[in-house]
């Protein structure tokens, strides 16, 4: 008779414990936040029932370990692999409302991809939907943070946020360079007859400046964008960055007159992971750091 009684104090301990963690995890609710877009939102209590509209929410909310609480991301979530298996409410944008509502989120992160007026909205059917949108990497971690808080996870993203504030950091040369700066070249594309290149406001710019390296269409007045060969021959960039291999610069007529192609200074990154604002720009700005350690001017 004894076991028996011993086995329900067990569970009764157990069981309390559960609660107790529970409610530490919980945070303090509700909340009360300013999202990315400006807008004042509450958030009555904690989110068990989570859809993304976007990838890199989607990759952040993954990197906190809420995989369990993902209802619902977008046809373009497709990292991490788990990501490919949740249920999807379309395209990014506009952000199908009729699929979003159901899945009966208790909480939608939006992205400024979706279209203010889904975004609105839900926000007027009783959804909370908190919008973030990183257009800089003092932006992403402000809005990790933001995930952090919305989901009672705020250690782990906190730790999240400072591992991509470091790594941005060590981008930055010990001893700024006198001279002039490598100029450098992003190159977008599978077809060399039609690149594209990453100007100011996206995360590639704002990582090669870190590392004192001027890129050539960072004053030119788009984000993203295309520019003539001959500009791009005057510039004469020392550095090449691309989600192509670097032999075919090295058989184009044009592309290997350029110093970066001589002197084998033409490097692959994965471009997909510098245009989503997500926890992988962490390792990506890490590879960037090892390979400008590689570059002569």
């Amino acid at each position: 008779m004894t076991r028996p009684k011993t086995m329900i104090r067990t569970g009764m301990v157990i069981g309390l414990c559960l609660l107790m963690a529970l409610s530490i995890g919980a945070g303090e609710f509700p909340l009360h936040l300013t999202d990315q877009f400006g807008r004042e939102i509450t958030l009555d209590r904690l989110p068990a029932r989570i859809v993304s509209g976007s990838p890199g929410n989607t990759e952040i909310l993954f990197a906190l370990g809420l995989a369990d609480r993902i209802v619902g991301v977008t046809d373009w979530c497709d990292y991490p692999l788990a990501a490919q298996n949740k249920p999807k409410i379309g395209n990014i944008t506009p952000l199908n409302v009729e699929r979003v509502l159901a899945l009966r989120p208790d909480l939608v992160l939006a992205c400024n991809l979706n279209g203010k007026e889904p975004v609105e909205n839900l926000t007027a059917l009783g959804v909370p939907t908190f919008a973030l949108n990183p257009v800089s990497f003092a932006d992403l971690c402000a809005a990790i943070r933001l995930v952090g808080r919305l989901t009672a996870t705020e250690d782990a993203a906190e730790q999240l946020a400072q591992e991509l504030e470091t790594a941005l950091d060590n981008l930055r040369p010990e001893e700024r360079r006198s001279g002039p700066k490598p100029k450098v070249f992003i190159a977008i594309g599978q077809d060399m007859t039609d690149l594209w290149t990453a100007g100011t406001g996206t995360f590639l710019d704002e990582a090669v400046t870190a590392l004192g390296w001027e890129n050539i269409a960072g004053g030119l007045g788009f984000s993203w964008g295309q520019i003539g060969l001959e500009y791009i021959l005057a510039q004469n960039p020392a550095v090449i960055l691309t989600e192509l291999t670097p032999d075919v610069f090295a058989r184009d007529p044009f592309f290997r007159e350029l110093a970066a192609v001589k002197h084998n200074q033409v490097f692959q990154v994965n471009i997909d992971i510098f245009s989503r604002p997500g926890p992988r720009l962490i390792g990506a700005l890490q590879d960037l750091a090892r390979l400008g350690e590689q570059v002569q001017e």
